[in-house]
């Protein structure tokens, strides 16, 4: 990869024509903003450090716009081989690690050198990293021109938060409210709750009224998990009192907790499983892999948030389960083994 990397080098340099050494001058003038970017010290001298940044952001930029433009790629980029199309699907993994990111004024600020006289014509960098990410992110076919430009982000795991939080969002006071831990799927369903899958695109489009608890479609592909993980760490990180994805999953773990959780919300079309890790082995045991799955998300996610909208949400459900009208339907199928 790193020699797939200097070769994208290349091709990014190509099209301006933009030489190394305007890169390199540009990257020294944001050198000491691009360090501070980052919580820990970053142990290179500063030619070291402007080569690392010269040499990724190009390969993001590049790998963005040749993902845009098929007909741009070269016949033995191994990167989009469709006989091997886990490469794809690992480098978006590895691009939305926390680790991995680059601050985004950096690519940014790149990608107006290559392209100064053409971004009124051209894509945004914003736009074109959405199209790259869109399909294993789970993101919707169109966003808003407005989202699309705004580029107040701090690098790309950033972007693929943003682009998935809910609009308008909910205002938020800012006070600390205890998450009520609610019964799993199949004690909801006991109780009278009817799950229904929402048509909504937005993950936190949750509504539970009479009776029906309505939650969007969520897909799982290979790179869920490491998604899942490194957005929740960012969150604890720099959102802590925007915790949208912590408290979704916290959510999705109290209802999950066995197997039979699982096939209820998958008859029901709330999650899809789509190849999950590729492995023959595992897929034949998604209902155990994914309660466990869950159920490791849930150990580690708060147990407080300032979203009122999930505090609302699990509250209500927590009554309508409790009340002796439903709670007396618990008992005659809560016993059976799943």
């Amino acid at each position: 990869m790193e020699e797939h990397k200097w070769r994208y080098l290349q091709s990014f340099l190509k099209r301006k024509p933009t030489s190394v050494e305007e890169c390199v001058k540009a990257i020294e003038k944001w050198e000491e903003g691009t360090r501070q970017c980052y919580s820990e010290n970053i142990d290179l001298s500063s030619d070291d450090f402007i080569r690392m940044v010269l040499v990724d952001g190009a390969f993001i930029i590049e790998l963005f716009l040749l993902n845009h433009s098929p007909q741009m790629r070269a016949e033995n980029d191994i990167i989009f081989d469709k006989r091997k199309p886990w490469m794809i699907t690992n480098v978006r993994r590895d691009m939305s690690l926390m680790e991995n990111q680059l601050p985004f004024f950096v690519l940014e600020n790149l990608f107006k050198i290559t392209f100064e006289t053409q971004l009124e014509t051209q894509s945004s960098l914003l736009e074109l990293a959405y199209n790259f990410f869109r399909v294993e992110a789970n993101l919707k076919a169109e966003l808003g021109k407005e989202r699309m430009f705004d580029s107040e982000v701090k690098h790309l795991l950033d972007a693929l938060r943003f682009w998935h939080l809910p609009t308008p969002q909910k205002a938020l006071d800012y006070k600390w409210e205890k998450i009520e831990a609610i019964p799993r799927a199949k004690q909801l369903q006991a109780a009278g709750v009817k799950f229904r899958m929402s048509k909504s695109n937005c993950l936190f489009d949750i509504e539970f009224s009479k009776g029906v608890l309505e939650i969007p479609c969520f897909k799982l592909n290979p790179a869920t998990e490491s998604f899942l993980r490194n957005i929740m760490a960012f969150e604890q990180s720099c959102y802590r009192h925007d915790s949208y994805f912590i408290d979704y999953v916290a959510f999705l773990g109290d209802l999950i907790k066995t197997r039979a959780d699982v096939k209820l919300l998958i008859k029901k079309g709330i999650i899809a499983p789509e190849n999950l890790l590729g492995n023959e082995e595992i897929l034949a045991n998604n209902d155990e892999t994914l309660a466990n799955l869950f159920n490791s998300f849930g150990k580690e996610s708060w147990f407080r948030t300032t979203n009122i909208g999930f505090c609302i949400l699990q509250q209500n459900l927590k009554a309508y389960y409790e009340t002796h009208w439903h709670k007396v339907k618990v008992p005659m199928v809560s016993k059976k083994k799943h």
